[in-house]
Order: C-alpha cells, then sequence, then structure tokens
C-alpha cells in the first residue's frame, strides 16, 4: 500500500466519530471532510493524476460546501 493512502486510512481511523457511525459535531464532520478529501487524493494518485491534479480535484469533489453535502447525504437517515 502506498503512503498516500496509508496516510488516508490513518486520517479515517482517526476521523472516526465518538458515536462510532455518525459525525454529530462540526468538528467531526470537519475532520471526516479532510480524511474524505485524502482518500480521494490517494485515489486519483493511484489512477495517475499529478500531485496537482489529484489535489484540484479531490478539494472540488470533496471539499467546501460540495463534499459536505455528499457525506451528509450519505449519513442521512
Amino acid at each position: 500500500m502506498d503512503n498516500h493512502f496509508r496516510n488516508a486510512f490513518e486520517a479515517l481511523n482517526a476521523a472516526r466519530p465518538a458515536s462510532g457511525f455518525r459525525p454529530e459535531t462540526e468538528a467531526e464532520w470537519e475532520k471526516l471532510q479532510q480524511a474524505q478529501i485524502k482518500l480521494s487524493f490517494a485515489a486519483y494518485k493511484a489512477a495517475g493524476a499529478s500531485d496537482s491534479e489529484a489535489r484540484a480535484l479531490s478539494e472540488f469533489i470533496h471539499g467546501g460546501r460540495a463534499g459536505r453535502l455528499l457525506l451528509e447525504i450519505f449519513f442521512a437517515e
């Protein structure tokens, strides 16, 4: 496993909410969103994107309001 995926999985484990499943605080949501950005960066790098391409794409899709909305949809009841 390359370092990008290792770092992303470590970030995901560190972002695990206190509830064990759904983020409940703003800080938990932000931590999970940053972990999602790292994971998508690693995936784009593995697919052959350059650092700048992978960073831009992962921030565009998983950063900001769009990324938060994607996470909220995933965790919707």
